[in-house]
């Protein structure tokens, strides 16, 4: 599956909306179990229980072993939608809805595999043999890419499942096998509340650079869009945080770290995710249906802000504002609101205190990439704001399921190096997350 045209496909310029056949936009949805999602599905709007012009193929690795997830893994394509019996969903619901809408010429395609309480040493990193403890979360980033993974699985490293139906190299094949050309668009990755309970949380900064680099590689994708949700102020004992007291400092380091990744390389954002809503009183760990909801949106909006401001692959994105005020242990702080905000940044991140936006504010820098990277806390500047969002509702791709006609050639997909389609894209999503927030206001959507 892998193949030497991979890292030429990334360089290939974007067809033109106006063109007969469009790409598949593929967006990779991965972490731990913020990105699984505790959102109930029968509780969403009409619109939104099932999506069938947007591909879904989703894996929980509970199904190795038979948990409580394993109804809800995929064996092929199938519509967006809450998975299993359970009828669960996290951030893909609402993020697919905006894509569907900002790129109406493409067909939106999401691979998710997402774990509860993994971490980036023992189970996400590339090349990393079993967990001997718990079997069914090892070798996580083998279960996404597939044949993409570049890495030696062999002796004590070798792979645990290795027959796995739902991973990047079989969705992308089986896309293949229909006639799609595919572009692979984006990652976006909520995880981090693990290690913000052990020591892994100081050196989470680079264990997240080296994953996100290695992602890069295998696909050829230097330039890969990615955005980060950073972990939830909800953690900190003193906002009534299921980790322990004391571990304050943890929790600052991994929610620097994540500002601090954003910050330094032109295409990362983050997004924030301090109001909101824990699922229960006794689990603060998770968030509330409407929460995941808001996560997807809020990744739209990032992902837009990275993509579509500039049409550029040198857009700068620094989601970030200057730092005002702690977050439950101390070191989280920033503006908050609901802005989508264009212009330079500059910031530095480190291992203290991170600064940055939350509400659902992304701010894109339209010239320079975040400098500094340095020991003390995370601080950034945003640049003017401009308000988002007007009324509308989101309209889906056309065209046939797979098996349907198409015509790719080549390497068969590639993938996003450049963005898409430009300002009318990130507007056309914003006009359907506003209309969905509305909706949720106005009683019509119970959270």
């Amino acid at each position: 599956m892998k193949r030497s045209c991979i890292a030429v496909a990334a360089l290939a310029i974007s067809l033109s909306a106006s063109a007969a056949a469009q790409p598949v936009k593929l967006f990779v949805l991965a972490g731990q179990s913020n990105m699984v999602g505790y959102g109930v599905g029968t509780a969403l709007p009409a619109e939104l229980q099932s999506q069938p012009d947007i591909w879904y193929d989703h894996h929980n690795p509970d199904a190795r072993e038979g948990g409580p997830y394993a109804a809800a893994t995929s064996t092929d394509w199938g519509p967006l939608e809450p998975k299993g019996e359970a009828r669960r969903y996290g951030p893909e619901i609402t993020f697919g809805h905006a894509m569907a809408a900002a790129y109406p010429e493409h067909r939106i395609a999401i691979v998710k595999l997402a774990q509860g309480g993994t971490n980036l040493v023992d189970h996400w990193g590339r090349g990393l043999g079993p967990d001997p403890e718990v079997l069914y979360k090892s070798q996580l980033y083998h279960a996404l890419l597939g044949k993409l993974d570049s890495a030696t699985y062999t002796g004590d490293r070798a792979l645990r499942y290795p027959d796995e139906p739902t991973r990047l190299d079989n969705a992308l094949a089986r896309l293949e096998s229909e006639g799609h050309d595919v572009e692979i668009a984006g990652l976006l990755w909520m995880q981090g509340e693990n290690e913000a309970g052990w020591a892994a949380a100081f050196t989470y900064g680079d264990t997240l650079r080296g994953f996100i680099a290695a992602i890069r590689e295998d696909l050829g994708a230097p330039g890969l869009p990615v955005v980060l949700g950073r972990i939830s102020d909800n953690l900190y004992p003193a906002n009534g945080g299921p980790i322990a007291a004391g571990k304050e400092a943890n929790i600052d380091a991994v929610r620097a770290a994540q500002v601090a990744v954003a910050e330094e390389d032109p295409r990362v954002a983050w997004v924030d995710t301090d109001d909101f809503a824990p699922r229960r009183a006794d689990d603060t760990w998770h968030f509330d249906s409407a929460a995941y909801q808001l996560l997807g949106e809020r990744f739209a909006e990032a992902y837009l802000a990275l993509v579509g401001e500039t049409g550029s692959p040198g857009a700068s994105s620094a989601n970030s504002a200057t730092s005002a005020g702690a977050g439950g242990g101390g070191g989280a702080a920033g503006a908050s609101g609901s802005t989508v905000a264009a212009g330079s940044a500059a910031g530095a991140g480190g291992g203290g205190g991170a600064a940055g936006a939350s509400g659902s504010s992304v701010s894109s820098a339209s010239g320079a990439a975040s400098a500094g990277v340095g020991g003390g806390g995370a601080a950034g500047a945003s640049g003017s704001a401009a308000a988002a969002g007007s009324a509308g509702s989101a309209a889906g791709s056309s065209g046939a399921a797979p098996g349907g006609a198409g015509g790719s050639s080549g390497c068969g997909y590639r993938t996003a190096g450049a963005p898409g389609q430009g300002p009318t894209a990130a507007a056309l999503a914003l006009i359907a997350l506003a209309a969905l927030r509305r909706r949720r206001r106005s009683g019509r959507e119970p959270g």
